[in-house]
């Protein structure tokens, strides 16, 4: 089992970095765009469209990797008062009945939208630059199904913190080996 979950986190690290990389993308493309606007006169047709795809790509890719180190906002005043097992099965029972149904319902969707952009060929219909949507919703696509099989992976690391067959994800850790990106 702890094989699986290390291969799921070894998938979010992956997508963080490459998540970085595409921090550094948008940072060029931003400069770009200013340098050419402000200083040649001569705006981008492209600059926005690369922005808005590398920033929503991006910030999916690096989501799972949030969540496994804990980095989401959490408004947990009243059940950090509460036991740790007891903090394990309310995050279970949070990730069963809202956190699932949530991701499965926008997985759905972005499998929808991208099957139907690779098929047609769809291209963004406010962009002077018109840049064809498959490869933003096939990156949507890859972030949704990552951030699921993280979500997976912390419910059953909750699962197993509650029952005493493991540590609590809620516990403060040092960093794991190679959990740097």
């Amino acid at each position: 089992m702890t094989r699986y979950l290390a291969a799921i986190d070894g998938v979010s690290r992956v997508l963080a970095a490459v998540a970085m990389v595409m921090l550094a993308g948008l940072v060029v493309d931003m400069v770009y765009e200013v340098v050419s606007r402000r200083l040649f006169s001569t705006p981008t047709l492209w600059a926005y469209d690369v922005a808005y795809m590398l920033n929503g790509i991006g910030f999916l890719f690096a989501a799972g990797y949030t969540l496994r180190h804990n980095g989401h906002i959490r408004i947990d005043f009243l059940s950090t008062r509460l036991p740790g097992k007891v903090q394990d099965w309310i995050n279970v029972a949070v990730y069963v009945f809202l956190v699932f149904p949530a991701l499965a319902f926008l997985l759905i969707g972005a499998w929808t939208e991208w099957l139907e952009a690779y098929v047609t060929d769809e291209l963004d219909p406010a962009s002077p630059w018109k840049p064809l949507l498959w490869p933003l919703f096939a990156g949507i696509l890859i972030g949704f199904a990552a951030l699921f099989l993280q979500t997976t992976a912390e419910c059953i690391r909750h699962v197993r913190g509650a029952l005493g067959l493991g540590p609590s994800p809620l516990l403060h850790r040092d960093d794991e080996p190679g959990d740097h990106v």
